[in-house]
């Protein structure tokens, strides 16, 4: 059983690991100029444009030569490359979308031959390397850039997680505000309920002295009546202040209630959000592996 699982831990492993290998077969092809004998390869997931554009630059470099557009086939005379030959080469080539992929063909002559197989294995070799070098590079540089969008993907799912995050502080910060706010309205409302029974005392004490000066002159009982009616009304803004406190704490608690609600919709979103980008991580591994394993 151990033996088993050692060898299943192996296979998913190697094939975590696996090459992406680009082939290089040598078939008869069709040009304008008749069917030759063609190094063939395929390009996964590669644009044809940007590859188009690529193969341009690559057979113009290291030679004065310019390519040309003939036929639908793009060619390179009098190529100089030592590696393959002394003798300058021309070649013939062509680039098409086959199934998904693209299917770069190319034939390279070399006096009045075409290379093939039957050629010595000094010149057969290097072109096959001239076209698989070519190949290998552009679909790394096709997966390099599924590689940048994968990351563009990434780094935008983990700016949204940053921002709840600091919705979360945020809405943490007014709840400590909120509960701050309703410790100081319990305060001011213990002040006012000493201040409201001191109110009653000094009205108690106003009425006693009303009644007292009853038979009094008229200005001293108008005087003592006025300061009840003064004291009254202090007495109800004092009421009053009382319920507002009241309702402000209401109100505070209420806030608190709302930004809870919120926090606990946030910390939801972030959770899902966090499997989103873990997923997302997921992603840029392994096309990161793939353009690592790209041989």
């Amino acid at each position: 059983m151990r033996n088993l699982i050692l060898i299943l831990f192996l296979v998913v492993g190697l094939s975590s690991f696996a090459q992406e290998e680009i082939v290089v077969t040598l078939k008869n092809k069709t040009f304008s100029v008749g069917e030759l004998p063609s190094f063939v390869t395929f390009i996964p997931q590669a644009n044809y444009n940007d590859v188009m554009k690529e193969w341009d630059k690559y057979l113009n470099q290291d030679t004065k030569e310019k390519t040309l557009l003939m036929d639908g086939e793009v060619r390179m005379l009098n190529k100089e490359y030592e590696k393959i030959s002394a003798t300058p080469l021309n070649i013939y080539s062509y680039l098409k979308e086959y199934d998904g992929e693209l299917m770069l063909v190319c034939a390279f002559q070399l006096g009045n031959q075409w290379i093939s197989r039957e050629m010595d294995e000094e010149i057969y070799i290097p072109t096959k390397k001239y076209v698989r070098d070519f190949a290998v590079e552009a679909y790394k540089q096709a997966v390099a850039d599924q590689l940048k969008e994968q990351e563009k993907v990434l780094k935008k799912m983990e700016g949204q997680k940053t921002s709840l995050l600091n919705s979360t502080e945020s809405k943490l910060f007014e709840i400590n505000q909120f509960e701050r706010a309703i410790i100081t309205k319990k305060d001011q409302i213990t002040l006012n309920k000493i201040d409201q029974s001191n109110k009653v005392i000094q009205m108690q004490a106003q009425k006693e002295l009303v009644l007292k000066l009853a038979n009094a002159g008229e200005d001293e009982k108008d005087e003592a009546e006025k300061i009840l009616k003064e004291l009254e009304k202090d007495f109800k803004k004092l009421q009053k202040q009382n319920e507002n406190y009241h309702q402000d704490i209401d109100n505070n608690e209420s806030y608190i209630r709302q930004s809870e609600i919120q926090l606990a919709k946030i910390s939801s979103e972030v959770k899902f959000m966090q499997l989103d980008i873990d997923d997302q991580a997921y992603k840029v591994r392994k096309v990161q592996q793939k353009l690592d394993g790209i041989r």
